[in-house]
């Protein structure tokens, strides 16, 4: 599976791909595409791409058609992107040419207007509420400034909802908001460029990590992320925080790698300061940081490796830490809902069949699986870095650590009450280091997620967005439903095995490196030799 010259399949592949991103962005580009949200004056589509979806008349066909034509643009997008990742798994493409398709790929995007989600208003007002009105955006409202220039970009549900993202991301856009004052298209194109940057450089960390670690991977890891039409299109087009819980996801893995603990530690805080959802690879990262060291050291190390992690929390959350809502908006956000969400629609359907009695239940039960499922895996992190799970079995690898961060946000991801097609950002520069099932479901949730989103304003096609509701929560959800249990069965067998982390026998997956195991290498499992020092 090493990455070589490039073969005739794998030069196709590439140009499927870019194909079906390059349609997907001239759709995107066409006045009125159902891919565009509400748009400011100056922020309409204009530019090349523009131009050529006039040209070609997507600007004349009216409702419906044109809705069909965006649905199609998406599965070829979504259909070159998986034949490219199948090429790049199977070595037939190297890493350059990737590269070159992945940066023209986000060059494409300086000519689109905002796509897939008003987010980046509610970005901006919160940073005003914070940076211009001196309010707390954890307790006031859009609501409360009805006059403000980005009153009417906010989306509905958003404009008397408190803010639900982490204290750095708050104090990060009230910083914007004094410096970009009330243009909205400037508020526009700033966090569209940061998740730009920060897409970028995760995909320069991903090919530095993995080119160290696994260097047959490095193109697969590539094309998963930075190839990837839900991370391009649906992410870093409607310039959303979660590309910046990735770079965290990325980064502090690179630092792990680089025998940096402190430093990730600080970096996923800070993650988890933008998006609670780095909560968990924080949690799992401490829990292998302190299991690591010898049973005298442990004490120290828990103290000081926790108290990092709280001293920056505790930094950022003091400007706006108050008692009405002490959490900081995690309260809020438990309360949401989203219509592709397995819990949420279950939660909904035992509603109708019991007269809206019994749906929390529903939700209980997934955050209850969530929490044990994440005990089980901090467990096995412990048990496995001190050599307890089987006999003989040798310091747990930053590359297996890793593994677990993504186990973690899968689940986190298919069990919570929302899911939107950019949380999958979350999870997936660590894709190449999931064994089969995960990697297997968050390629398949992408790809579902990546072509289930028809129009972002779904006033504008009222009856298909029905029919779009019908298709995700009737087609899609068992779909992932399914997935969710295949994952939860590989989860649970491997760690009643203690085979937890390595990938397949029969897949071409190096032993973990003598300098990530603390002197021991392992044996690949087939050959039934347990352990050798290295």
């Amino acid at each position: 599976m090493r990455s070589r010259t490039m073969t005739a399949e794998g030069a196709r592949a590439l140009a499927l791909a870019a194909v079906g991103l390059f349609a997907m962005a001239v759709v995107g580009a066409a006045p009125g595409s159902p891919y565009q949200p509400l748009l400011t004056p100056a922020g309409r589509a204009h530019g090349p791409l523009t131009a050529l979806a006039v040209r070609i008349g997507l600007d004349r066909i009216p409702g419906n058609p044109i809705l069909a034509v965006g649905v199609f643009a998406s599965l070829l997008a979504v259909g070159g992107f998986l034949v490219l990742l199948r090429a790049a798994f199977h070595g037939r493409i190297g890493v350059a040419p990737v590269v070159a398709l992945v940066v023209a790929a986000h060059g494409l995007l300086l000519g689109l207007p905002l796509l897939f989600s008003r987010d980046v208003y509610s970005y901006a007002f919160y940073g005003r509420i914070a940076g211009v009105y001196g309010g707390n955006p954890y307790v006031q409202t859009p609501l409360a400034h009805p006059t403000d220039a980005l009153w009417k970009f906010v989306g509905p549900i958003w404009v008397d909802t408190p803010a639900v993202y982490g204290p750095a991301w708050t104090s990060l856009s009230g910083w914007l908001s004094t410096w970009l004052r009330a243009r909205p298209e400037a508020h526009v194109e700033a966090y569209r460029m940061i998740a730009m940057i920060a897409s970028l450089a995760t995909c320069a960390l991903i090919v530095w990590t993995v080119h160290r670690l696994w260097p047959e991977r490095t193109a697969f890891a590539l094309v998963a992320f930075g190839a990837n039409p839900v991370v391009i299109f649906h992410s870093v087009a409607s310039g959303h925080n979660d590309l910046l819980v990735a770079l965290t996801m990325a980064g502090a893995f690179a630092l792990v790698v680089s025998h940096k603990e402190m430093p990730a530690i600080g970096l996923l805080t800070i993650g988890a300061l933008i998006k609670a959802t780095a909560g968990l690879p924080l949690l799992l990262l401490l829990v292998w940081c302190i299991a690591r060291r010898r049973p005298e050291e442990r004490w120290r190390v828990a103290i000081t490796h926790v108290g990092l992690a709280a001293a920056i929390t505790a930094a950022f959350s003091a400007p706006f830490f108050q008692l009405r809502d002490p959490t900081l908006g995690m309260l809020e956000l438990a309360g949401h809902e989203g219509w592709l969400a397995p819990a949420a629609v279950g939660a909904r359907l035992v509603n109708w069949v019991t007269f809206d009695t019994l749906g929390w239940v529903v939700r209980a039960v997934a955050g209850a699986i969530l929490c044990v499922v994440i005990w089980r895996l901090a467990r096995a992190v412990w048990r496995r870095t001190t050599g307890t799970d089987v006999a003989g079995a040798p310091v747990m690898s930053s590359r297996e650590q890793a593994a677990t961060w993504g186990w973690a946000l899968m689940l986190l991801m298919l069990l919570g009450p929302v899911l939107m097609p950019w949380y999958v950002v979350w999870v997936l520069p660590l894709t190449w280091v999931l064994p089969k099932a995960p990697r297997t479901a968050l390629i398949a949730v992408s790809s579902l997620l990546g072509v289930t989103l028809w129009s972002t304003e779904a006033l504008r096609y009222p009856g298909a967005f029905t029919l779009n509701v019908f298709v995700g929560n009737w087609l899609v959800v068992p779909v992932i439903v399914w997935l969710l249990i295949v994952m939860l069965r590989d989860l649970r067998s491997r760690i009643d095995n203690g085979v937890l982390f390595e990938d397949e026998i029969g897949i071409e997956e190096p032993p973990p490196l003598a300098e990530e195991t603390g002197g021991q290498q392992r044996v690949p499992a087939a050959t039934g030799e347990g352990t050798r020092q290295g």
